[in-house]
């Protein structure tokens, strides 16, 4: 396999530019790749991520994709996406970074149109993977319901989404995380801040299995994050992830 770029020859994601929280020491894009690499992606795949950040992934995905693969990243940080932009993709053809013009409290607090609005700037069926690491815990009900619609239109028949939440499971009455509960504010919805909209959002697991299949995408996995306890134990060889792992596919 060629590709496009020997681990280590890039230079390292700026991390004064985006508070994207914890590296877990340095591996958590290794484990973000490990946990795609367990559900099909392949040195070929042409993959979206959604809110890519300062690029992690990006920096791991450029010696395991071949020549053929194809990386689209996307994120609401115009200064992530300028900063991509100048340093990955002039060394690795095939990648793209895009800003999605979207407002967040946290992240984009004066631009953007409201999620539940926005439309991804690509084609139906575009993608055989997307993935969203840390991304909804950061969007409102109703921007989780559009970006489950968005995933699945750019998705081929038969590609595969991996997506994390914050989901509660149903023996959870209310869960804590760094010492701080997550509040019901309704239907389903809670967050550890409710003063602040659209920060530390959780859901229960039955809204997330709803949403997942009113949009037409089938559930192939959920896999309890870290931040449980007790855990409950992995599917045999699953990449353990701090938040909860919910992969699914559009249909053929």
């Amino acid at each position: 396999m060629t590709v496009r770029c020997e681990h280590g020859s890039l230079p390292v994601p700026d991390s004064g530019l985006l508070d994207v929280g914890d590296d877990e020491g340095g591996q958590r894009y290794k484990k973000q790749l490990s946990l795609l690499q367990h559900f099909g992606l392949r040195p070929n795949s042409n993959m979206l991520e959604i809110g890519c950040g300062l690029g992690g992934l990006a920096y791991e995905l450029a010696s395991f994709l071949d020549l053929d693969g194809r990386y689209t990243g996307v994120d609401i940080s115009p200064e992530a996406v300028t900063w991509l932009r100048a340093n990955y993709a002039p060394r690795l053809r095939g990648f793209r970074f895009d800003l999605l013009d979207v407002h967040n409290p946290r992240y984009r607090p004066s631009d953007g149109i409201e999620p539940e609005l926005v439309r991804f700037p690509y084609p139906d069926a575009s993608f055989d993977s997307v993935c969203a690491f840390e991304v909804f815990m950061h969007v409102p009900l109703a921007g989780v319901r559009n970006y489950l619609r968005e995933v699945r239109r750019v998705l081929r028949a038969g590609g595969v989404a991996i997506l994390t939440f914050q989901a509660i499971w149903e023996c959870e009455e209310e869960p804590t995380l760094f010492g701080r509960p997550f509040v019901h504010i309704g239907g389903g919805v809670h967050t550890r801040y409710p003063e602040e909209p659209g920060m530390s959002m959780a859901y229960r697991v039955g809204l997330l299995r709803e949403l997942i299949d009113v949009t037409d995408l089938e559930l192939i996995a959920e896999i309890e994050g870290l931040w449980h306890s007790p855990w409950d134990p992995r599917p045999p060889g699953a990449p353990i992830h701090n938040c909860d792992v919910f992969g699914v596919r559009r249909p053929s």
